[in-house]
């Protein structure tokens, strides 16, 4: 049907039974079309991967979830090489050989980092209340661990 024959009264009723209107075409999406739109893309966005040139290929969160005398666990949500997306993993650390379960843990966060930054890396410090650059090189380990012992295992660091 044309669109100017739903402007005849006797038609109208059928018109917009169908969803026709006799006007032309809006060309203006409505605001709820253009925010439905703009979800989709910013979901479909967090959920494809990237082939190619990765533009974040790595940063993430870690939290302290359990620890016990020789066995801990944490989470760590960032970027994962095997899939090229972020991720959320749960990793269990064991006391093995280190001095005690604290020192286990900061070494596998360390081991984590230096997957994604061997050099130099921006960390945000919750105990601080600031973002700072640290080394993850291997002549820079003792003070690596020494300021991560600090921020996961002292009063203010406990909420990472």
């Amino acid at each position: 049907m044309n669109p100017s024959d739903c402007r005849d009264t006797a038609r109208e009723k059928s018109c917009r039974a169908r969803g026709e209107t006799g006007d032309a075409p809006a060309t203006v999406d409505s605001d709820s079309a253009r925010r439905d739109r703009a979800i989709a893309q910013n979901l479909a966005s967090l959920s494809t991967s990237t082939f190619g040139e990765v533009p974040q290929n790595g940063g993430g969160t870690f939290q302290l979830r359990r620890l016990d005398y020789d066995d801990a666990q944490f989470s760590f949500y960032g970027w994962s090489k095997e899939i090229n997306k972020r991720t959320f993993q749960v990793i269990d650390v064991r006391k093995g050989t280190n001095e005690n379960i604290s020192i286990a843990v900061v070494r596998k966060i360390i081991s984590i980092i230096r997957e994604y930054e061997p050099g130099d890396f921006r960390w945000h410090s919750l105990r601080l209340s600031r973002d700072l650059t640290l080394s993850a090189r291997p002549e820079d380990n003792a003070d690596l661990e020494k300021f991560m012992m600090q921020e996961f295992f002292t009063d203010a660091g406990r909420a990472r």
